[in-house]
């Protein structure tokens, strides 16, 4: 266990509680990761406007986004993964597929001490796979979804 001296400093990152949530399907698949890092950015768009002189005196900011990049590689709990299909598991060789774009990914932070700013709902919108002879696989993947607005989830057809 690390001791920290001097000014106290936050580290750590989500360790539990991530659902994926494949297009079309109503049941979470476990999709089991651990991660190794994460970022989260928060975007707007934002116009401004100027004076006379060509000052900035104001802004409008609209379209507040959350972004959260995570650096993980995938695992399988004993041995088999459950596809949220409903057809069973599946091994953890075949467990190294990466999330699509588009899937609903939920991310929850346990008790008082979790991350609120990272847990809610998201939308993968890239992802990507690193494999090597000498390494594990890994996974990058960028989630994203509205500040105010909740898109992850499917819409049903009209």
């Amino acid at each position: 266990m690390a001791t920290i001296k001097g000014k106290g400093v936050v580290f750590g990152i989500t360790t539990s509680g991530f659902k994926f949530t494949a297009i079309g399907q109503s049941e979470d698949r476990a999709l089991s990761v651990n991660q190794t890092a994460q970022t989260l950015r928060l975007e707007a768009e934002i116009n401004k406007y100027k004076d006379a002189d060509g000052d900035d005196v104001g802004a409008v900011v609209y379209n507040q986004t959350k972004r959260l990049t995570l650096e993980c590689y995938p695992v399988a709990s004993d041995g088999a993964i459950d596809t949220g299909s409903g057809t069973g598991t599946v091994t953890s060789a075949a467990a190294n597929d990466l999330p699509q774009p588009g899937e609903k990914c939920v991310i929850t932070e346990p008790g008082s001490g979790g991350d609120t700013e990272i847990a809610g709902n998201y939308m993968v919108e890239n992802c990507e796979k690193s494999k090597s002879n000498t390494e594990i696989a890994t996974f990058t993947l960028e989630l994203t979804n509205s500040a105010t607005n909740d898109y992850s989830a499917d819409t049903p057809a009209s």
